[in-house]
């Protein structure tokens, strides 16, 4: 039973992985999972960290190899996010699981909501634009509120970067913008991961099984970037976050 637990966790990094690097919310089904399989929250939520660190990285690989661009903005805007991070690893740690569960369900609604907005792209790679004093402050001020929030749950926190980046910096393309949000979130995650390492909370046998899972997904997701459809992605998404949300908020009333 345990290798097949194992084993059915290392496919749904595979396709946790791929989401996570094509476009984001591939936390959002994990996490419901490894609860589901009886891990705390705290250790479910580390665990899942080490995965993603692992499957960021390979998607990094790939999108070097391709010509990754605005590697300076990316490392600029990381360190607002891994203050912020620093900040909600602490409350993550001294979360009671209820209240992680219900607050993750509730979370996961209101991504389905994000989920149906249309999202508009522009093609091409755009010439690099003027960025103001006051948007340089916002991009600060947002990027410090994600990475406490990413510090907390992790879950959905690219939807989260990928909209500030889509709002905030209009003139990036689709491929430019999933760069950017995997780079920034590779670095702070980077640090606050080891934090959930050191404090011993890590379950290893799910953290290395997903995390072979979702590196095989993030180089599939490096590559699928940009021909995959992102519509039948999010259908598959939506469909699968909202059972997992239901039962997650039903499990703990």
């Amino acid at each position: 039973m345990e290798f097949l637990t194992l084993f059915i966790v290392f496919l749904v990094g595979i396709f946790a992985g791929t989401i996570n690097i094509v476009s984001a919310g591939g936390s959002l089904i994990v996490l419901p999972i490894l609860i589901f399989f009886g891990l705390p929250t705290t250790v479910a939520n580390a665990s899942n960290r080490v995965a993603i660190l692992v499957q960021n990285l390979l998607g990094l690989y790939v999108f070097y190899i391709k010509g990754m661009r605005n590697v300076k903005l990316s490392i600029i805007l990381s360190i607002p996010a891994i203050i912020g991070s620093f900040i909600g690893v602490h409350y993550a740690i001294n979360l009671p699981d209820a209240v992680f569960n219900r607050m993750l369900g509730v979370i996961m609604l209101l991504v389905l909501i994000v989920m149906i907005i249309p999202t508009r792209w522009k093609d091409g790679h755009n010439k690099s634009e003027k960025i103001t004093t006051f948007r340089k402050i916002l991009l600060v001020i947002v990027f410090l509120a994600l990475g406490i929030y990413g510090g907390i749950v992790q879950a959905a926190v690219g939807f989260l970067f990928i909209l500030a980046l889509n709002i905030l910096l209009p003139k990036l393309n689709y491929a430019e913008v999933q760069c950017m949000k995997t780079l920034v979130i590779t670095i702070y995650l980077s640090l606050s991961t080891f934090i959930f390492i050191f404090q011993g909370y890590v379950n290893w046998p799910f953290a290395i099984s997903l995390a072979l899972g979702s590196g095989i997904g993030g180089f599939i997701g490096g590559r699928l970037t940009v021909s995959l459809p992102e519509k039948q992605l999010k259908i598959i998404m939506f469909v699968i976050i909202f059972f997992l949300a239901i039962k997650l908020l039903i499990d703990n009333n």
